[in-house]
């Protein structure tokens, strides 16, 4: 009886031990909490709405060389422009304009003569392959933001983790469960990730 008492008081300093190694942590509050995701969040959201505000440009200029638009979409998609890379841009997109004006003008004529049918020709096959590019770049704008929203998850994974390991280090934790899997523990972590992660340029 004396050694069963023993081994019950013995097994119950071990499990308090344990649970003051323990440590738990709310993934989803430093997710919805931390500023240094929020950033980042940002940063991707600025991202696409540059990616769509680049292709409505070129819907709207369709009729360029593959040159002309190929520098256009340079320009749309960098940052930061200086005054002459806003001034040509302002010239592609003016370019484009009068084409199209003039492209509308030489479908309504009744009978073009044979130097408006070659100009109605080269400017209807310039707007043609601008959809076209324009719905390959759409595909490509788009799988490279899949992959930046990818990467961006991992980094943050990443560096939520080392935070953790960090902290749990520091408070002399052996295990940092998540907050989905334990009904109640001691040592919450929570707000000194968030912190952590704030502090986090």
């Amino acid at each position: 009886m004396r050694q069963i008492l023993l081994w019950g008081i013995t097994l119950c300093a071990t499990a308090l031990t344990f649970a003051q190694n323990m440590g738990v942590v709310d993934y989803e509050r430093v997710i919805n909490e931390s500023t240094y995701v929020k950033t980042r969040l940002e940063q991707l959201q600025a991202l696409e709405q540059r990616y769509r505000g680049a292709l409505q440009v070129l819907q709207e200029n369709a009729i360029l060389t593959d040159e002309e638009r190929q520098e256009m979409t340079t320009l749309l998609l960098a940052d930061n422009l200086n005054d002459a890379q806003r001034q040509r841009l302002q010239q592609l997109s003016t370019t484009s304009r009068q084409r199209s004006e003039e492209l509308q003008s030489l479908r309504q004529k009744p009978s073009p003569s044979e130097t408006e049918k070659a100009a109605l020709e080269r400017f209807t096959q310039m707007e043609v392959r601008g959809r076209e590019a324009l719905q390959a770049l759409a595909q490509q704008l788009s799988q490279q933001l899949e992959q930046r929203v990818q990467q961006s998850r991992e980094d943050v994974r990443k560096v939520v983790r080392e935070v953790i390991g960090q902290i749990a280090k520091e408070k002399r934790l052996a295990v940092v469960f998540s907050a989905e899997t334990v009904l109640f523990a001691d040592n919450d972590i929570t707000d000194e990730v968030i912190k952590r992660l704030n502090e986090r340029k």
